[in-house]
């Protein structure tokens, strides 16, 4: 017996079809594919096939098919109870074909698979099978492949195709816009329960979308992601999601970023946040949130543990990225943690102390440029000082004062684990940086310490030496430091067998100050260089710096020049240094006697073997001083330059002069301009230099300035070369008078070669 026939490509046409009708009777199978059958011909064979009880496929494909024969299609699915193969594909059916079609299957509960491809269905013509398909469990098959029906569409299809399988997840992006079209995808969905992601990025659905989608939802006890990024949505609709999400026993990950929910969105989220304990992501970047907004999830998650990541960036306040940092290193294993340049306010500070607690990966932690105050310092201390895990700690460009350097000071007492501590460009004073100096005596951990940039550099070159990272120099000139500053400084130099120079100078050190730097003189044995130039150290202060150099064999450069020691601190070092042949130079220049300058320069011309030069100008020196610089100088056969300007010798301290130097073989130099010396005083220079039995001449002399004007006379004729034959003297504006005249002819007396005068 024939069950099956196969009539494709036979060109039957509308009367063959007829013909055909009535011989179907005994056959399961038929194959009228590629016959140019048209409405009318189908109608004839569809009347048949209402009451057969014996075709199971029949194929239609390639014929001339439209909505028209689509109806008789629908008449006979609605009467037929046989047939589970149907294929129209490339016909002529349109939306209202299709809709026939998807009709009559509400009442056929027979069919399995139904091939629609290839047709000009759109997307009204599929939209009814959506809601058809949701309850029809035999039809297990259907192809709209061809047909011009967007993509979303398309996906609901097969989507609500899947409704008894285990279709886990859903993923539309920028296909499904607006409201009308996410209804279909919603009607799709409204059956499936076992999905666990949904995402549906940039579709612009708005409120009104995301409501079909949460009604949608509302069974899918599975779902975990929830996706709709860039949607539109406001307030208003996150109102109704959160209501939704409320149901959801395991949504895990939330993404609402490029919205517009604002801070009433984000109080919405709060109120989930309340009770949730699933979510532990939620990204809420470009929202539009402001502090308000900020302040609602903040005062939320200080009791939700769960929420792990929160995505706040490019909202319209920076509290909101900082809410973001603080969830984050809640749970992160993040080693750098970077919080510039955030504005950070003290209530966040205090959930950062807070999420800092209980995170032990950290190890930087950077607060930089954020206007933090000492409150806001007070509120992390208590963390910081306790935490495990920070070793660098950065507060640059804050406001922290001196009371917030108490706090600095709480932290490097008890962290050993901090290894870098930086707060630049704060407002902490002197008092603030002897504490923390202070703080650093008992600290052995700490290896970098970058404080303010005042004048005050203690505090860094403390640190710096302990640690060794300073070159053998100490440079702290122009740093007001005061006597207190050298207590910190001295401790750590004490045993440091690194520095060679420590550079002192244009401090505010005074005589406590000097007693400290001796401490550093008795027991560190590696110091060659000490200069405390312009100082405020007096007789007291000399005699401690004096005391500790007795017995120092190192030290060979000392300047304590432009301080404030007088004739007793001058003897004291007289004293201690007499034995002393280590010490080079040692200058104690302008201060308060100038009986210092020249126990300074006699310990120098004692020492230093190849001194050629001592100056020796503006010291307050007068001819009592001359006599004991001029014992120093009785066999010194080394110096070529002696500056004395700017004294007061006289008349009595130019012969003491001339007479120690009467013999001198090295000296071309002597400066004596504005000393008080009168015509004796110059008769007797000219005397001794110019009648002195050594070959070396002088080739400069200063007198110029000095109370008679002999002196500049004397000053013309010493340093012309004994070998050079005069014939001019210029010798004009030089205020002489009878001394002067009578010196001329003195000197002029045997002259054979002046021509001019």
């Amino acid at each position: 017996m024939i069950t099956s026939i196969e009539l494709q490509s036979r060109r039957i046409g509308e009367k063959g079809v007829e013909y055909l009708a009535d011989a179907l009777i005994n056959n399961d199978a038929l194959n009228l594919n590629r016959n140019e059958i048209n409405d009318q011909g189908l109608k004839y064979l569809v009347n048949v096939l209402k009451n057969d009880e014996k075709i199971l496929l029949l194929h239609l494909d390639d014929n001339q098919i439209t909505d028209q024969g689509a109806e008789y299609i629908a008449d006979m699915l609605r009467m037929n109870k046989t047939l589970k193969t149907l294929s129209l594909r490339s016909n002529q059916i349109g939306n209202q074909g299709a809709q026939s079609i998807a009709n009559a299957l509400a009442q056929n509960r027979i069919l399995m698979e139904l091939n629609l491809s290839k047709n000009k269905i759109g997307n009204d013509g599929v939209a009814p099978f959506i809601k058809v398909l949701q309850n029809h469990r035999s039809l297990a098959k259907i192809d709209f492949y061809g047909n011009p029906i967007d993509k979303y569409m398309a996906k609901a299809i097969r989507i609500v195709m899947l409704r008894t399988s285990s279709i886990s997840y859903v993923i539309l992006n920028s296909k499904c816009v607006g409201t009308r079209k996410v209804q279909h995808l919603a009607d799709a969905l409204v059956s499936i329960k076992t999905l666990k992601i949904v995402e549906l990025k940039n579709n612009q659905l708005g409120d009104d979308g995301v409501r079909c989608i949460i009604q949608a939802l509302a069974n899918s006890q599975m779902l975990t992601v929830l996706n709709l990024q860039t949607n539109l949505i406001t307030s208003a609709g996150i109102l109704d999601l959160v209501a939704m999400l409320h149901t959801l026993p395991k949504i895990s990950k939330l993404d609402l970023s490029c919205n517009k929910i604002g801070d009433e969105g984000a109080k919405h989220i709060a109120n989930l946040l309340e009770t949730n304990t699933t979510l532990n992501v939620i990204n809420l970047h470009r929202n539009e949130i402001g502090s308000d907004g900020a302040q609602y999830l903040s005062d939320v998650l200080i009791h939700n543990q769960t929420l792990k990541k929160l995505g706040m960036s490019f909202n319209k306040s920076n509290d909101c990225c900082i809410l973001e940092f603080l969830v984050a290193i809640r749970s992160n294993s993040a080693i750098v943690v970077t919080l510039d340049n955030k504005q950070i306010e003290e209530k966040f500070t205090q959930q950062l102390a807070n999420a800092l607690k209980n995170n032990t990966s950290v190890r930087t932690l950077n607060l930089n440029s954020n206007k933090m105050n000492d409150q806001c310092l007070g509120y992390l201390v208590d963390t910081l000082k306790n935490h495990k895990g920070i070793t660098s700690l950065n507060l640059d460009n804050n406001q922290i004062t001196d009371e917030g350097a108490q706090y600095l000071c709480e932290i490097m007492k008890n962290n050993s684990k901090l290894k870098i501590l930086s707060f630049r460009s704060n407002k902490i004073g002197n008092e603030g940086s002897r504490m923390i100096v202070n703080a650093l005596i008992n600290n052995t951990t700490l290896e970098k310490l970058y404080p303010t940039q005042h004048q005050y550099g203690v505090a860094e070159t403390i640190c710096a030496i302990r640690n060794g990272d300073v070159p053998n120099r100490i440079h702290l000139e122009y740093k007001r430091i005061e006597d207190i500053d050298l207590q910190y400084l001295c401790h750590s130099l004490r045993y440091n067998m690194r520095i060679t120079t420590i550079n002192l100078n244009n401090n505010k050190i005074g005589d406590i100050g000097a007693q400290h730097i001796t401490d550093i003189l008795r027991n560190n044995t590696n110091i060659t260089e000490l200069l405390l130039h312009s100082n405020s150290i007096s007789d007291e202060g000399a005699k401690y710096l004096a005391s500790a150099l007795k017995d120092n064999k190192t030290l060979m450069k000392l300047n304590l020049y432009r301080n404030k020691i007088g004739i007793n601190g001058a003897k004291s070092f007289a004293e201690a240094l007499s034995k002393n042949t280590t010490i080079l130079e040692i200058d104690l220049r302008r201060n308060e006697s100038g009986y210092a300058a020249i126990v300074g320069a006699i310990i120098e011309l004692r020492n230093n073997k190849t001194l050629t030069y001592l100056h020796l100008d503006d010291c307050n020196i007068n001819s009592q001083d001359i006599q004991l610089l001029a014992t120093a100088l009785k066999d010194n056969q080394t110096l070529t330059s002696l500056d004395l300007r700017n004294n007061t010798i006289g008349d009595n301290g130019v012969q003491i002069l001339c007479d120690v130097l009467r013999n001198n073989k090295t000296l071309t130099t002597l400066g004596l301009a504005y000393n008080k010396i009168g015509s004796e005083g110059a008769h007797y220079l000219y005397n001794t230099f110019q009648n002195r039995n050594v070959d070396t001449a002088l080739q400069t002399l200063s007198l110029h300035g000095n109370e008679s004007a002999l002196c500049a006379m004397v000053e013309v004729f010493l340093t012309s070369s004994r070998d050079q034959i005069r014939t001019e003297i210029n010798l004009a504006e030089k205020r002489i008078g009878d001394k002067e005249m009578q010196f001329l002819v003195d000197v002029l007396r045997n002259n054979t070669v002046l021509t001019t005068f």
